[in-house]
């Protein structure tokens, strides 16, 4: 490749980096990056750091669709702990591919590693994934192949062109010829097969190796010279297998299972020590899809439900839950794509939204079109008696009935925090004296606060704060910074000098800075320091918002039920939600509240009719699930 070719491939690859990555987090030993979200170009990785420095190998699934096996078994591995050595993990290479369950419906995108068109939907999933290579020590791009391979002709089934229960490679030894480095892949490969096979008692499916010679002129396989494995071992020096299950294994499950055995055969070999994950492969279910109307507080509604709305209102689908967190799209019928998740759609008539989970089917909504004209309360068809008319915001509806229960905003945010005091000791740190030092000036969400050293400032995770200022009695020296420990404010200034920067506690903060943590809750130190001298210290605590209690009282009696807890009552009965509570004392502000799906306002106490069937009472605060109770009915004695 010629060098302005090779910059201006970089300059394309540093460019989609920034425009396309929609979201990333990382968090202590692993991260997370999400390209091209919500799209059916959605491209996941996942990086899984080892305790101890160690050899990293890549994991490639789903670049051919319909190849279950090889994708399934690579998400298991996203949720590994590493002792030692590091994981790359693409469990779904070509998501569209997956979701309509098709080899490759835009061609086959592992015969596009030698040279892509810039204007093929994959060139840019294409480059990400080569530049996650390089990354690696060993790449593994794991396949489903039909029948069964042998190195000698046995049966229609079992011969040399077949290509389940192989490892591939495409050369016995390869030489780079850049490096001069010696890759033994034949040795390495006959390895792991010995290991793997002893785990496998039928001789049938044993695995064999399999050497495509590929670099030979008169090799069989020349289009594999366009694969991601052949670019891995001869453009990088990297060595590379294709991992292949038979298709005629007798169920998913043994086909997850013999690609578990691979890989960790790989990993044992390589000395990247794993724990191993379990297979799951239990029905997905919906919980809930979270659906927003013009652009409104989000209502959840869950399977086969109904949504009603009126002609030219534009949907959101926000968020699917379900008992799986990954490989999940919506499809809105008739609309969009083949992945519609967080994608404005225009409504113009009746449709239903699928949620899927890879290629298979598992919910669904409804969407109805409504007379704007129409009187009196318009309910989900499944739900008769939840709300009584006109006590919720409802799609297709003003806003000026809704608007009329709302507190006023200040009302719902009059309260940032809570700062409580707590010793250095407590959080396992040295006291550190004031040395003059007597509060540390913040804004959060625009309020602003005074921290004194020792005091722990307990926000909301998605607050924003400001770094303002220290307070002090004596002069303190020019060289003093303002450092909120696991934030960088100024990449390019002075050393830990945060001041005058906002971090946003929903994105920017290193989990692994953080002088104490809990599921749900990070609490960082913002300090005073002079060089390695700290001069003073506060703490920051973030917290995911989480409902601690809801107060209901029904038949004159009143029930505080905490998250999950069920309160039975008979259908038709008239129920009060008199108060909500979050964990530490936190405030529920932009709160948003649903009865089975259906959004009733904020304003407490409210008045709501029991339904004839178990709905859930939903907490949202700031566009986020804090936690739900469940009402259910008292069974009818007949």
């Amino acid at each position: 490749m010629s060098w302005p070719r090779l910059f201006f491939r970089l300059g394309l690859i540093t460019l989609f980096f920034l425009l396309f990555i929609n979201s990333a987090w990382a968090e202590g030993d692993r991260q997370h990056i999400v390209y091209f979200e919500g799209t059916a170009r959605e491209l996941e990785v996942y990086k899984i750091f080892g305790r101890q420095n160690g050899p990293t190998i890549m994991l490639i699934g789903g670049i051919q669709g319909d190849e279950p096996g090889g994708f399934l078994s690579a998400d298991l591995y996203v949720d590994l702990a590493l002792k030692r050595g590091n994981l790359i993990i693409v469990p779904r290479a070509n998501f569209k591919s997956i979701i309509l369950h098709d080899r490759g419906p835009d061609g086959d995108m592992n015969r596009k590693f030698d040279e892509v068109n810039f204007s093929d939907p994959d060139f840019e999933r294409v480059e990400i994934i080569k530049n996650l290579i390089a990354e690696s020590d060993l790449m593994l791009n794991l396949h489903d192949g039909s029948g069964f391979f042998r190195p000698k002709w046995e049966n229609d089934l079992f011969n040399p062109d077949r290509y389940g229960q192989c490892i591939i490679a495409d050369a016995d030894v390869f030489t780079h010829p850049k490096t001069g480095k010696v890759i033994k892949l034949a040795e390495m490969a006959n390895k792991v097969i010995a290991k793997l096979n002893a785990e496998i008692p039928e001789p049938q499916y044993k695995f064999h190796f399999n050497n495509h010679d590929t670099l030979s002129p008169n090799t069989r396989y020349k289009e594999q010279r366009k694969s991601a494995s052949f670019y891995t071992l001869t453009k990088l020096g990297i060595p590379a297998y294709g991992v292949e299950t038979s298709k005629q294994l007798p169920s998913l499950e043994m086909k997850i299972f013999q690609h578990n055995l691979a890989i960790n055969a790989f990993m044992e070999l390589f000395g990247v020590i794993p724990e191993q994950p379990r297979i799951i492969l239990d029905p997905p279910t919906l919980d809930f899809m979270i659906i927003s109307v013009n652009q409104r507080p989000p209502v959840a509604l869950a399977d086969r439900q109904t949504i009603t709305v009126s002609p030219g209102d534009t949907i959101e689908v926000l968020r699917v839950d379900a008992n799986y967190g990954r490989g999940l799209s919506i499809d809105v019928l008739g609309l969009g794509g083949i992945n519609d998740l967080k994608t404005k759609l225009t409504i113009h008539k009746p449709t239903s939204i699928i949620a899927r989970r890879d290629n298979i089917e598992f919910g669904k909504v409804n969407v109805e079109i409504i007379d704007p004209q129409r009187e009196g309360p318009l309910v989900a068809s499944s739900h008769s008696h939840i709300l009584e008319a006109k006590s919720g915001y409802l799609p297709g509806q003003s806003l000026t009935t809704f608007a009329q229960g709302l507190k006023s905003e200040k009302e719902h945010t009059n309260l940032v925090g809570t700062i409580i005091g707590v010793g250095p000791a407590s959080l396992g740190l040295p006291s550190v004296t004031g040395n003059g030092i007597t509060g540390f000036v913040v804004e959060v969400d625009g309020h602003k606060l005074t921290i004194a050293p020792d005091e722990k400032l307990i926000i909301k995770k998605g607050c924003k704060i400001k770094l303002v200022a220290v307070e002090s009695q004596i002069k303190l020296p020019d060289s003093y910074v303002l450092n909120l420990k696991g934030f960088v404010g100024k990449p390019f200034g002075k050393s830990g000098d945060d001041m005058g920067t906002t971090a946003d506690t929903a994105k920017d903060m290193l989990i692994r800075f953080a002088v104490a943590k809990t599921p749900g809750k990070q609490t960082y130190q913002l300090g005073a320091e002079d060089g390695p001298k700290l001069l003073a210290a506060a703490y920051v605590e973030i917290v995911t918002p989480r409902l601690k209690s809801v107060t209901l009282e029904a038949n004159g009696k009143q029930s505080i039920l905490t998250v999950g807890q069920r309160l039975t009552l008979k259908p038709g009965t008239e129920f009060i939600v008199k108060d909500i509570v979050l964990e530490d004392s936190l405030p529920l502000t932009s709160p948003h509240l649903t009865l089975g799906g259906r959004p009733f306002p904020p304003k407490l106490p409210a008045k709501l009719i029991m339904p004839s069937i178990a709905v859930s009472l939903a907490i949202f605060t700031d566009g986020e699930l804090a936690g739900k109770v469940v009402l259910a009915p008292i069974k009818r004695n007949f």
